[in-house]
This record gives C-alpha cells, structure tokens and sequence, in this order.
C-alpha cells in the first residue's frame, strides 16, 4: 500500500486482494451460516441456469411463418417458455393439423397474412401476436385488443415478455 503526499494512492496485489475476499466471505459464513440460508445458487449464473430450467408452461402456441429457418428460430427463441409450441409454414396447414383444437397464442408473420384461410381470424377469443416489417401499415378491424403487432427487426426479449403475457 501507497500514501502520497497529495492523496491517498492504494495498490493492492490482485492476489492479496482476493485472499483477502475470501477470507472475509469465509469469516461472514462461519458466523451467520446456521441463521441465514446460503445456497449455492445465489450468483446471477446460477439463477440464469434456475430460470432456464424452470417448469415450462403447457399452453399451446401457433407459430405460422413462411420463413422456416426463421419459424424455427423463434421457436429456438420460446422454447423454455411453453412445451408446446407448432410451427406451421402456411395457414392451411395450421388448420389441418389443429383441426377444432384452438391453441392459446397465434403468433403470425406478415407474409401469411396475405394467404387465404387464415385460421387466427376465424378464432375470436385467441390472442394473436403479429410480427411485421411496418406495423403502422396493420389495420385492425375485429378485436383489436387480442392483437399485439410487434415490429421487426424483432426483439427477442419483447417478444418473450409478450408471450409470457399470454400463455403465463
């Protein structure tokens, strides 16, 4: 350690700076151990690894999205949210293989759109995520408050928050 006339100057080995640390932490732990629960999972990497193994939801969602390197993207994206989600590349399709089940969320991209048979008009009640390149071009006409229209490029973290406000 240094002092300087002018001020106080500090330098401390690295290496003694975390024995010191260490030390420290070792001293809190013997002291308060028996009346605080110290876990092994109190660091934010730990609880980064917690959260992606939490319990996922078994709520259903659509992905309809003509891209398939896309649509598989963001169900890379969602997966640790629901067990359950169906990618779909054209809406015939969707509505084949889902027949009178209705999922819990549809998330659409703005080319399909412009397909015809469009199974997440026909359902009124099911909250519908649109993702598109000009969300000021989107006109709603039925329900506009079960659609959410999120712009691209996409966000992954707005695009998890909203699909946690639907399927959570």
């Amino acid at each position: 350690m240094n002092i300087q006339e002018n001020g106080i100057d500090i330098r401390i080995d690295i290496e003694q700076f975390c024995l010191r640390m260490c030390k420290a932490a070792k001293s809190y732990y013997d002291k308060v151990n028996l009346e605080k629960d110290f876990s092994l999972y109190n660091t934010p990497v730990m609880d980064f690894i917690q959260v992606t193994q939490k319990k996922k939801d078994a709520s259903i969602i659509a992905l309809i999205c003509g891209n398939e390197r896309y649509a598989k993207g963001l169900k890379e994206a969602l997966q640790f949210i629901s067990e359950q989600i169906m990618l779909f590349y054209t809406p015939e399709r969707a509505k084949t293989k889902l027949g009178k089940h209705k999922p819990d969320l549809w998330i659409v991209t703005e080319d399909m759109t412009r397909q015809s048979n469009q199974p997440w008009r026909a359902d009124r009640t099911t909250p519908v995520i649109l993702i598109t390149g000009n969300p000021d071009a989107v006109e709603i006409k039925k329900d506009p408050g079960k659609l959410t229209v999120l712009s691209m490029p996409l966000s992954i973290v707005n695009l998890r928050k909203t699909v946690k406000i639907y399927v959570s």
